[in-house]
């Protein structure tokens, strides 16, 4: 079941599960989160007989499951494709930032994260080709990450956070000194250098 939902419903469920209000009931949580998984109302889950809420509610049981699956390629969007970058040395320096930026909250954010390490492609004669990424386009692109499979765009982050991480032990003079030329002085390039990494040391831990 993780495969079939989207990274939006998967967000919505896990904003349920961190937001439960006092006094409210497991019935009241499962209604919610059967709405965001079957696409309803509320008010359709609450006028459902208990017969067919006992039954529909087996929909819930895969929550308390592992996510599974592999990082991809490539994140398939209709007639819309990205390719997952997950060679540090690709990527625009910029956007190690934006990473660290969106990685405080990893579910939260995801369609952010991936909108960091994708190249927008376009159907070409010979296949799929790479368009140039434009970083004012990445609110757009962090939308059709909200569309996206949650087990593909959740193990192809995870992935790339564990990239990452392995690539800034041996890198973090160079994003020292690129900070600094960028008018940090070395101590803060220094403390947003080390931030990046307890982030995403912290994203990894509970994956590990």
């Amino acid at each position: 079941m993780w495969n079939e939902i989207t990274v939006n419903q998967a967000q919505k469920l896990d904003l349920i599960r961190k937001e439960i209000k006092e006094g409210e009931t497991v019935i009241e949580v499962e209604s919610k989160m059967l709405a965001v998984i079957i696409e309803t109302t509320i008010d359709k889950i609450d006028s459902l007989s208990l017969e067919d809420f006992t039954r529909l509610k087996k929909k819930l049981l895969f929550l308390d499951t592992e996510i599974g699956g592999q990082p991809s390629k490539f994140i398939q969007l209709g007639e819309k494709r990205y390719r997952c970058i997950y060679d540090i040395r690709q990527m625009p320096f910029a956007r190690y930032v934006e990473g660290k930026t969106f990685s405080v909250d990893f579910v939260q954010n995801i369609h952010k994260i991936a909108a960091t390490m994708v190249m927008p492609q376009k159907r070409g004669f010979f296949g799929w080709v790479d368009v140039k990424y434009n970083a004012i386009d990445h609110d757009k692109y962090a939308s059709d990450m909200l569309k996206a499979p949650y087990q593909i765009v959740y193990n192809s982050c995870l992935f790339f956070c564990k990239v990452f991480i392995n690539w800034m032990g041996s890198s973090k003079d160079y994003l020292i000194n690129h900070l600094q030329s960028r008018g940090m002085t070395k101590a803060e390039a220094e403390k947003e250098v080390n931030h990046l990494w307890l982030t995403l040391d912290g994203i990894l831990q509970p994956n590990k």
